[in-house]
């Protein structure tokens, strides 16, 4: 797991084959009941399926009181994200990771101003209208970067910069730029696009 794990699952099971398939311990079938949603119980479970897969052991997820996940009963680090009936993990062994996982055809230009610079803004011209694709790259990238560095409030704008190209292709890599008051770090990125979900990720040394 030198260079990371990653695992991905589309949800077509209903919440109750996965239960019974997951059949958790009864801390965890009351944290379980807990939600009201369907879709949420049932990305609760498959994450926890797809993760015992992907360890082959009984590796558990906690959460820290910034709500970032950690693994339990497994050695290494662990990023989470969901959209639209997938769900996704990042294991990495040594590193902390980062990933995050949209469905492209989100909107989300209202929001752009918000999470991206001037300079990046331009960048996602395209003639002279917004490119969601490519608003939603880098949305991406900052939610994973985010997940990243041990810093619980960023701004989007300013601290995370994104240096990517068009999004033409259904995968590739690029990088972004993250400043804090200790200095810039550039942490590599690497994107797919399964089918309508576009996915970034990406790890730093701890």
């Amino acid at each position: 797991m030198d260079k990371g794990l990653l695992g991905f699952w589309e949800i077509t099971e209903t919440a109750a084959q996965l239960l019974e398939t997951l059949n958790p311990e009864t801390e965890e079938l009351e944290r379980y009941q807990s939600f009201r949603n369907d879709l949420r119980r049932k990305e609760w479970l498959a994450v926890r399926l797809l993760l015992q897969n992907m360890t082959g052991g009984d590796s558990k997820i906690s959460y820290d009181s910034a709500g970032k996940p950690h693994l339990v009963n497994s050695p290494g680090h662990i990023s989470v994200s969901h959209s639209s009936n997938c769900v996704v993990i990042y294991l990495h062994h040594d590193a902390q990771p980062g990933i995050d996982i949209e469905l492209i055809s989100r909107n989300v230009e209202k929001a752009a101003k918000r999470f991206l610079s001037p300079i990046e803004l331009n960048d996602c011209l395209l003639n002279n209208q917004l490119s969601n694709r490519d608003l939603m790259l880098r949305w991406c990238a900052k939610e994973a970067v985010f997940k990243m560095v041990p810093f619980p409030e960023i701004d989007f704008a300013s601290q995370i910069a994104c240096n990517a190209q068009p999004l033409t292709t259904n995968e590739g890599k690029f990088s972004a730029t993250f400043t804090s008051k200790e200095g810039a770090l550039n942490i590599p990125l690497n994107f797919r696009c399964i089918g309508d979900i576009l996915m970034v990720w990406g790890h730093i040394k701890i």
